[in-house]
């Protein structure tokens, strides 16, 4: 191999916030499935294919009625399909009572409350709270919170209490340890967005405005063009020093009539030369702190203290919401949500009940019970382990990002001037600064969100590809960072040793600061690996701050770009450069980003979406990314592994009118399909629209509902199979209840000799 791969000292564990085993215990009895296979064995003998169309749609969809009665040939099917029908209809009852225990437990309502309070209100409650008929309202509040519980209890993902965060560390040996006992914290934070439209109320409340300080965004916009008249313009900045200058001062200092300096003020704001002082900047995780800290220093007048009245008001409501019992805090976020929209005029929810969207004002983040520690010499073997892997995951990232620069290079050319005309560009090379470029290719290349795998990627064919991409990277030099998420499959913490390992996900970045360390009792001591090879590095790469993201947000710890809009905060820092300082170069087949001194430099790109963005892809240190192999042989993909080390589960292909059975029965069957042709239990499932898989159980009513939910019309799903599987959750607390988990671990890999 050309690298020695290091992996992270300190790593996170993600696991579920609720045991897999209540999850489980919501499958079909086995009267049921015996009946299904029954059903499924006479259609398999029927050759259904070569029956005539009406027949095979009546199959299809598990309707004996509609089969004609003169087709003696049938009958042992449809009466299987009447008895089969009669088990289902009743088991598809008795799902909706199985789940109820589950929704009463008070951690599972808080989860869905969390979540999204109106469909706590409007249906768990109402599920929970009084039995009745499975009619259409009822079975979409089924289904809908079997969705939650499948997330809670089947996902790692790291979100409040029922998706907590946990660390692991290395230990002298060769053992791994796992302790249960850590204290859980619970921290509620203020959202970005909610932050950002209590500092537009203030801005906007006529009384204050005044005396609010107003503050250059850079050192030299001073001297910036403004859309104003450049007298009034130069007038008003000429008053504003490095701590900035209040409306009223600015009146007095220039003369100026106070509406013509307010209006002059709000365009040199929307323009990002000026900023308003309010809030601690992008990535201040107390903006209720500072904006009281702020006002406090105004004079006093009846509307300051309003304001700070108002804010000391949410700020102890955020607080009782970490610290109060779940019943109370219904009504604690209804008071929270009130006074903010009583604030800001702005509704407190957004995002329309979107599982994944940053809808609510506040968002929590909790410390979990476990920790592992992970011997170094286990850590040690998993690094000879994965070596393999990593290299061939070099070589796809090198192959993607040379493919990305093809097609920006090729899709920049072709909008230029044609030649020949009067402004067309003489030279092979284009030139334009990092800001033009970025808007550019916005038009030119659609953002594809969070898919597996961009369309530029090269995909192969297995396992017969896998040695020449091996062969290849002792070509490619340099050094290369990941995270990956590492699946070891166990039955217990003391089998790690002998544990396979599943990577489930490798993604282009480093662990360093940002949303992850907030738990983390040192977070220096959390992103000090990466720190020190990016120092090793110099100012060559440069981070690119696209700012926040919902509750996520990372800190480079060296030079950024700020590709966000300008903070009041970002003034006093030398360490940050602008898009107009930089200048991308489209030379042929390359793109290439260079400083301010002529000096190339690579982008480190914090967001996975990013990453795999042509335009951005194109100017990234060289990548390291998760390639796709696709066998193509009818409808299933193999199981990869490079060396020992699974680098890709096996999966199938469901036509979207399999999974969209027109009745419960027929979708249940294409669960029961799905298992034969599997031999799995539980199967990951995902649409090309869907940001998130789901995890369906093939023996469960409830999922077949959500199957049918899940399969848009006309669209392939991919089914993934569940590796580590129910057996292999090794992540156990104190009562023997197993909790899907992955490391999420830093990995560097150096030139060797």
């Amino acid at each position: 191999m050309r690298r020695r791969w290091r992996l992270g000292r300190i790593f996170v564990l993600r696991h579920s916030g609720m045991p897999f085993d209540w999850l489980e215990g919501l499958g079909a009895s086995r009267d049921l499935l015996r009946a299904a296979d029954e059903l499924l064995d006479i259609e398999q003998s029927l050759a259904v294919q070569d029956l005539p169309a009406p027949v095979r749609d009546a199959i299809a969809a598990c309707a004996p009625e509609r089969l004609p009665s003169k087709r003696t040939d049938l009958a042992a099917w449809r009466d299987s399909a009447h008895r089969f029908r009669e088990l289902y209809k009743e088991a598809d009852e008795h799902a909706t009572e199985q789940l109820r225990p589950v929704l009463k437990r008070q951690l599972v309502g808080e989860a869905v409350f969390l979540s999204n309070p109106a469909v706590y209100r409007n249906m768990l409650l109402p599920l929970v709270g009084a039995a009745g008929p499975l009619n259409g309202r009822r079975r979409r509040a089924r289904r809908q919170l079997y969705t939650y519980l499948q997330r809670f209890c089947g996902k790692s993902e790291t979100v409040s209490f029922f998706g907590p965060i946990a660390y692991g560390e290395t230990r002298a040996g060769a053992d791994a340890v796992l302790r249960t006992d850590r204290p859980r914290v619970r921290r509620v934070f203020l959202a970005a967005w909610a932050a950002r439209e209590l500092a537009r109320a203030l801005a906007r409340d006529a009384r204050l405005l005044p005396d609010l300080r107003f503050h250059l965004t850079r050192p030299d916009n001073g001297r910036a063009a403004a859309t104003e008249p450049a007298d009034t313009a130069t007038a008003v900045l000429a008053t504003i020093g490095r701590d900035g200058q209040t409306l009223r001062a600015i009146c007095r200092e220039t003369g100026l009539p106070a509406r013509k300096a307010a209006h002059t003020l709000r365009e040199l704001v929307a323009a990002g030369v000026l900023d308003v002082a309010l809030g601690a900047g992008p990535y201040d995780l107390d903006p209720l702190g500072a904006f009281r800290r702020q006002l406090d220093e105004l004079p006093a007048t009846p509307a300051r203290d309003l304001w700070l009245q108002r804010l000391h008001e949410l700020e102890r409501l955020r607080a009782a919401l970490e610290t109060g019992s779940f019943p109370d805090k219904v009504e604690i976020l209804q008071e929270l949500e009130d006074l903010f929209e009583t604030c800001t005029g702005v509704p407190a929810r957004r995002g329309a009940g979107r599982t994944y969207a940053d809808r609510a004002i506040v968002y929590e983040e909790c410390s979990s019970n476990f920790s592992l520690e992970v011997g170094e010499d286990l850590l040690h073997d998993w690094e000879r382990r994965l070596g393999p892997i990593l290299e061939v995951c070099t070589v796809h990232g090198h192959a993607a990002q040379r493919q990305a620069a093809h097609r920006v290079a090729t899709a920049i050319r072709a909008e230029d001037p044609q030649p020949g005309r009067p402004d067309a560009h003489p030279a092979a090379t284009r030139e334009m600064t990092l800001a033009a470029y970025a808007h550019r290719t916005t038009e030119l290349f659609q953002p594809q969100g969070s898919a597996f795998q961009t369309d530029h990627a090269p995909r192969y064919r297995g396992a017969e590809d896998l040695h020449d991409l091996l062969r290849e990277a002792a070509t490619l030099d340099g050094d290369r960072y990941a995270l990956i998420d590492l699946c070891p499959r166990a039955e217990d913490v003391a089998d790690l040793r002998s544990a396979g390992l599943v990577v489930a996900r490798i993604h282009h970045h480093l662990q360093i600061p940002g949303w992850l360390d907030v738990m983390h009792p040192d977070p220096a001591s959390f992103a000090a690996e990466a720190a020190a090879w990016l120092a090793e590095h110099g100012d060559r790469l440069v981070g690119f701050d696209f700012g926040r993201r919902n509750k996520g947000y990372y800190r480079f710890p060296g030079r950024e770009v700020a590709l966000r809009a300008p903070s009041w905060t970002d003034a006093d820092r030398d360490d940050l450069l602008h898009a107009e300082e930089l200048t991308v170069r489209v030379e042929h087949d390359r793109v290439r980003l260079t400083g301010p001194d002529d000096r190339e430099l690579l982008a480190y790109l914090p967001l996975s979406d990013f990453a795999k963005y042509p335009p951005y892809a194109a100017l990234s240190h060289p990548q390291v990314q998760h390639p796709v192999f696709a066998s193509g042989s009818r409808g299933r993909d193999e199981e990869v592994r490079v060396a020992d080390v699974v680098v890709q589960r096996a999966r199938w292909h469901v036509e979207a009118s399999e999974a969209a059975g027109a009745t419960a029965e027929a979708r249940f069957l294409t669960l029961r399909r799905l298992a034969r042709r599997t031999g799995c239990r539980y199967v990951f499932v995902r649409s090309r629209r869907e940001r998130k898989p789901y995890l369906i159980d093939l023996e469960s009513p409830l999922a077949a509902d959500l199957l049918g939910h899940v399969a848009p019309a006309g669209e392939t799903l991919t089914a993934e199979a569940m590796v580590p599987g129910p057996d292999e959750l090794w992540l156990r607390d104190d009562l023997g209840r197993r909790y899907v988990c992955e490391l999420r671990v830093q990995v560097i890999g150096r030139d060797a000799p």
